[in-house]
C-alpha cells in the first residue's frame, strides 16, 4: 500500500490508497515521537449529501503489530468510537496478537513539524453515559463542567486534587459525542500533561461518549 505524509503549511494530510487523505489534528508538542513494528488504521471523513459517514479501512493491519490510528480530524466522536471499538476487538481476539503491541493515535506536531503520537492502550472508549463515579463533563466546545461547576480547563487537576476524599479518587471523561476528534485529541493531549499523584496511573481510563 502507497503511505506518503505530506506537509502543507499548518496541516498534514495523510494519503493512503485509492488517493483518500487523512486531515490529521494539530498540537503544539509531541508525546511520542517514534513508533516501530506497526501497522496503520485509517479512518476518513466522507459526506454524502448532508451526512457524515467515518470510511473504515485496516486492511494492511498485522495483529502482532502496535496499531497507528490515523483518524481525520473533522469526524465526530460519535463516529469514530465504534470504529475504533471494532478495530481494537478484533485485534483482542486474534491467535497472533502481541502482549506488548500498543495502539497510537496519530497527529501533526506544528511546532516540531512532524506527525506525532499519542499512546491510547490504557483508554477505554464507551458508547453511552458514565453510570457511577467521578464524572468530568465535556462539551462539544471542550468547556468542563465537574459536580455541576464549570472548571477550565488548565484548573481541572487543581480542583480534582482538592476534592476531600478517603481513598484515591478515579474520575473518568463524559464526551459530548458530536465532539470532533480534532477537539478531542486536543484535549487529550492537554491531559496528557497533567499530574495528578494522587490518582496514580489508572485516571481517566475510560473515556464516555454520549
Amino acid at each position: 500500500m502507497k503511505k506518503t505524509i505530506i506537509l502543507w503549511g499548518l496541516l498534514v494530510f495523510l494519503t493512503a490508497c485509492a488517493n483518500k487523505e487523512v486531515l490529521v489534528p494539530e498540537a503544539n508538542v509531541t508525546v511520542v515521537e517514534k513508533v516501530d513494528n506497526w501497522s496503520p488504521v485509517y479512518l476518513f471523513f466522507v459526506q454524502k449529501g448532508k451526512d457524515t459517514l467515518a470510511d473504515l479501512n485496516r486492511k494492511n493491519t498485522i495483529t502482532s503489530t502496535n496499531y497507528i490510528f490515523n483518524i481525520d480530524k473533522r469526524l465526530p466522536m460519535r463516529l469514530v468510537v465504534p470504529e475504533v471499538t471494532l478495530v481494537l476487538q478484533k485485534k483482542e481476539a486474534s491467535p497472533h496478537k502481541s502482549e506488548v503491541a500498543q495502539n497510537y493515535f496519530s497527529y501533526s506536531d506544528t511546532t516540531a513539524r512532524r506527525l506525532a503520537f499519542l499512546n491510547v492502550q490504557r483508554v477505554k472508549f464507551v458508547k453511552g453515559k458514565c453510570p457511577k463515579g467521578l464524572v468530568v463533563n465535556v462539551s462539544k466546545a471542550g468547556s468542563v463542567r465537574i459536580l455541576e461547576q464549570s472548571v477550565a480547563m488548565e484548573d481541572v487537576p487543581t480542583f480534582l486534587a482538592q476534592l476531600p476524599s478517603d481513598k484515591p479518587i478515579q474520575p473518568q471523561f463524559q464526551f459530548d459525542g458530536d465532539m470532533t476528534y480534532g477537539a478531542y485529541m486536543k484535549f487529550r493531549i492537554a491531559v496528557q500533561q497533567w499530574a495528578i499523584p494522587s490518582m496514580g496511573v489508572h485516571w481517566f481510563s475510560e473515556d464516555w461518549f454520549e
